[in-house]
């Protein structure tokens, strides 16, 4: 994920601009300085181009991580995300009307829980969880365990959810007689108004009252385990993930403690999980997979009222990946959450403290070339919060993920490292929103809506005089075609930058093609660089590419190995033999690409029989650089009516490479026609 500095294309719009309550001016605004920079609007279609000609989405990738990345301003739209993501059930909690009868309300319960375990049991597949457990006990589970989990039973999941949500609004503080019996799901037990002590045995566990104490454990192959508790100070310990299964806490009331030593607190794998507490000042803690976090299946955390503590060491606080939706919704009080983080492997801030992985406060994962993401929310309606993460938090999307933050009133504090605050990398979207309120945003690398390789970065603010506080690559920057956006309001805005790496809505090309990048901000907005206040940023940077990744010889890459041999290759005739035959016997190998970079480094003497060979290719990126390798005008006027970008744009760079006029019918995005061709850098 190493990424070169940002240089020079950029949207930069300044001037008057605010967050409305509909986001038209701001699609407006954007769509008035790409015309001016030369890209027109179909510059926002490069994402979705590139992706519609290239591979299919991986496994599990959520319909609308590919909504936004085809039309990036979709991604504003959160109150459309969260509908779409959240039960209509769990939305309407506080509204259900509550029942005559609290026994009559707990024998539906049961009849309905039955329902939704038969329905699991019937739509998922069983499997050995034994394996995914051992690696939740370790951090995040392999892709390998996830695919081998399958999907959950988005009936049973969906019922469980709705049956839950209607039994927790209509649940209240009433006398309860102190039994134990078996029912279709399993045991139940009513507790008493003392201090229980309830273990993992039963099914379904209803407590009146006391400061009682759960000890939980993993619900799995079809279980479920539901705990009620009506009133008092309680405890929960232990691990409530459930792994194809159904799971709930639902607490009423009291100043509660849930400190988990494994994954749980509203998450689950290929099942359902909800944790819904109604009121108190409560504490969650927990280390892995938590607080609202999802595989395959939906897992909820929603607290209603206090000012609660919520912490995490990594992958939680709405956090989603295969298609799952994981969601941490709190709804008043003033909030602190922090997520620590597992040790990077790739020692991004080596020697630095808080540069571990978060994955967490509104994050969705995918796993590269193997599994789509999820759809990973953190909501806050109100009070004064504080965010605190580490890298890859804070509305952050990650391979063909949807990752949000959503905050609707109170002066709060977001600080994180890098890929954070409104970032995407590698074909996701993440959206850090913001209403009202004064707040500070504090990132290193890679933030504060942000898009990295076709990928979808957003944070937007509305009301309130905020500060923004980077050190770069942040506040409005793309790269690799990607696409970043910083709206703020109108008031006087803060914004600095703690090096001269070009940042505030700038964006480079790639491939050809243009990244574009965008901060809208007020007229009255102040600007710092490297400890010293400058102006407004200009709006109108010279274009410029992305430089290639440096080549390393030899390398274990057979792609960058192949170009290794083209370079030094001592008999190049029988190399280009070599790929020639290769090309031939396999059509759709995997390397035609690097074999394009290397015809256009050291070209044989039958150069053009191998770029016609490409060229049979059907990868629209393979054809582009066999053009760009070894360009004519018969593979130009053919790529020029192609609908790929990538090939048009080669074809544009044959043409004028072959001092040949464009063909006055070809119909070009305007950022082709406006701007003169650009290298291709992959």
């Amino acid at each position: 994920m190493n990424i070169h500095p940002l240089c020079v294309l950029a949207v930069l719009v300044a001037g008057c601009a605010s967050l409305p309550a509909r986001d038209g001016a701001v699609e407006t605004r954007l769509a008035e300085a790409l015309e001016r920079r030369g890209l027109g609007a179909d510059a926002l279609s490069v994402i979705g181009n590139l992706l519609a000609h290239g591979s299919p989405p991986p496994p599990m990738a959520p319909a609308a991580v590919l909504e936004a990345l085809a039309r990036p301003l979709a991604a504003l739209d959160v109150a459309g995300q969260f509908e779409r993501a959240v039960p209509a059930s769990l939305r309407a909690l506080e509204r259900l009307p509550a029942p005559g009868s609290f026994e009559a309300a707990l024998r539906t319960y049961i009849r309905e829980l039955a329902q939704a375990q038969r329905l699991l049991r019937e739509d998922a597949p069983g499997f050995d969880d034994g394996p995914l457990l051992r690696e939740l006990a370790e951090g995040l589970p392999s892709a390998a365990r996830l695919l081998e989990a399958g999907r959950g039973s988005e009936r049973a999941s969906r019922l469980f959810v709705d049956a839950t949500a209607r039994f927790a609004s209509r649940a209240r503080k009433v006398p309860l007689e102190p039994r134990a019996f078996d029912s279709p799901i399993g045991k139940v037990v009513i507790g008493t108004t003392g201090s229980d002590r309830h273990g993992p045995e039963a099914a379904l566990i209803v407590d009146p009252g006391g400061d009682d104490l759960y000890e939980r454990r993993p619900a799995r192959a079809g279980a479920v385990s539901v705990i009620v508790d009506l009133d008092g100070n309680d405890q929960y310990r232990g691990s409530d993930v459930a792994v194809r299964a159904l799971s709930a806490i639902v607490d009423l009331a009291g100043d509660d403690r849930y400190a988990m030593d494994g994954a749980g607190l509203g998450a689950a794998i290929a099942g359902a999980s909800l944790l819904i507490d109604f009121s108190g000042n409560d504490t969650y803690v927990a280390k892995f997979f938590a607080q609202g976090a999802a595989a395959a299946g939906f897992g909820a955390l929603v607290d209603l009222d206090g000012d609660d503590r919520y912490r995490v060491e990594a992958w939680g606080q709405g956090f989603a990946i295969a298609g799952a939706t994981g969601l941490l919704w709190d709804r008043r009080g003033s909030d602190r959450y922090l997520a620590a983080g597992v040790p990077d492997p790739f020692e991004r801030g080596a020697g630095m403290s808080g540069t571990g992985l978060s994955g967490a406060q509104g994050a969705g994962f995918g796993a590269r070339g193997r599994l789509g993401g999820g759809t990973g929310i953190l909501r806050d309606d109100a009070g004064d919060d504080v965010y605190q993460a580490q890298m890859f938090a804070q509305g952050i999307g990650y391979y063909y993920g949807l990752g949000l933050l959503w905050d609707l009133d109170g002066a709060d504090r977001y600080e994180a490292y890098r890929y954070a605050q409104g970032n995407a990398a590698h074909q996701a979207v993440g959206v850090l929103r913001d209403e009202r309120g004064d707040d500070r945003y504090a990132a290193d690398w890679y933030a504060q809506g942000m898009g990295l390789d076709m990928a979808v970065g957003v944070l937007a603010d509305g009301r309130g005089s905020d500060s923004f506080a980077a050190r770069g690559l942040s506040q409005g920057t793309a790269t690799a075609n990607g696409f970043g956006l910083l709206v703020a309001s109108n008031e006087p805005n803060r914004f600095s930058m703690g090096t001269e790496t070009p940042s505030w809505g700038r964006a480079e090309w790639l491939r050809g093609l243009p990244s574009v990048g965008a901060l809208l901000h007020g007229a009255a907005a102040q600007f710092t660089l490297a400890g010293k206040p400058v102006a407004a940023p200009a709006g109108n940077p010279p274009v410029a590419v992305q430089p290639a990744a440096p080549m390393h010889c030899p390398s274990p890459d057979p792609g960058e190995a192949l170009l290794c041999r083209a370079r030094d290759a001592p008999d190049l005739e029988g190399f280009w033999s070599e790929m020639k035959a290769l090309l031939l016997a396999e059509p759709q190998t995997p390397l035609a690409g690097w074999v394009a970079l290397a015809l256009a480094t050291r070209p044989p003497a039958d150069a053009e029989a191998i770029a016609r060979l490409l060229a049979r290719r059907e990868s629209c990126n393979v054809r582009a650089l066999a053009l760009r390798a070894w360009p004519t005008l018969a593979a130009a006027n053919d790529a020029i009516r192609s609908s790929c970008f990538r090939l048009q744009a080669a074809a544009a760079a044959a043409f004028s490479r072959l001092g040949a006029p464009l063909p006055p019918d070809a119909a070009l995005p305007s950022f082709l026609r406006a701007l003169p061709p650009q290298e291709d850098t992959n």
